[in-house]
């Protein structure tokens, strides 16, 4: 493979996310100034957002190899990445939806990032399946 492989996507995600939030660990979550507080809350659900991001881009690559050799480890390692990812879009959401409403966007139509949790779970099924 030439470029940069699923995998080095993945870490370079988890090392931004993991670099994020260890910056705003120390930053307050509430402050009397609304624009510091959004901005700062912003940092971290793009953090967990990366997380997902990077664990669902293992299992799918898992999954993938799992489907060309029929190894069962490979399976095992798509779901745990899967369940990971999950996780990691539960934190997102918490924080997310503590910042923004649910809306209606042009071209995608009424997004509720609550409602997409089981989308996200979806995911698990399928590498069972």
């Amino acid at each position: 493979m030439s470029g940069i492989t699923p995998l080095q996507v993945a870490q370079a995600l988890k090392i931004y996310a993991q670099t994020t939030l260890q910056l705003v660990e120390g930053l307050p979550e509430s402050s009397p100034i609304k624009e510091l507080r959004l901005t700062i809350g912003d940092w971290r659900a793009m953090a967990h957002l990366g997380d997902y991001y990077a664990e669902k881009i293992l299992g799918a690559t898992d999954l993938a190899l799992y489907e060309k050799t029929g190894q069962i480890e490979q399976q095992t390692s798509a779901i745990r990445h899967l369940e990971a990812a999950l996780e990691h879009w539960k934190k997102y959401v918490a924080v997310a939806s503590s910042q923004y409403r649910p809306q209606l966007l042009t071209r995608i139509g009424y997004v509720d990032l609550n409602q997409l949790t089981d989308k996200v779970a979806e995911d698990i099924a399928m590498a069972k399946n």
